[in-house]
């Protein structure tokens, strides 16, 4: 979590700054909660590898854009 807050606060950093930002991440609470202030769009992904046979597949990842 200590990783992902140090990323929000880069993402928020820079927007301040005028650049253009987006990064995607997994869907998870924790990460809707952090970028809640930013644009957040749903895309699927596909997974081939996984050590949990029934995650392989489409899942759901995260798009997050200042714009």
């Amino acid at each position: 979590m200590e990783d992902q807050m140090r990323l929000q606060h880069a993402f928020f950093s820079c927007s301040k700054k005028g650049a253009y930002v987006i990064l995607s991440n997994s869907d998870t609470p924790q990460t809707r909660e952090l970028y809640k202030d930013a644009n957040i769009h749903e895309v699927m992904a596909r997974r081939a590898i996984n050590i949990n046979t029934k995650k392989r597949g489409q899942i759901s990842e995260l798009i997050i854009t200042n714009y």
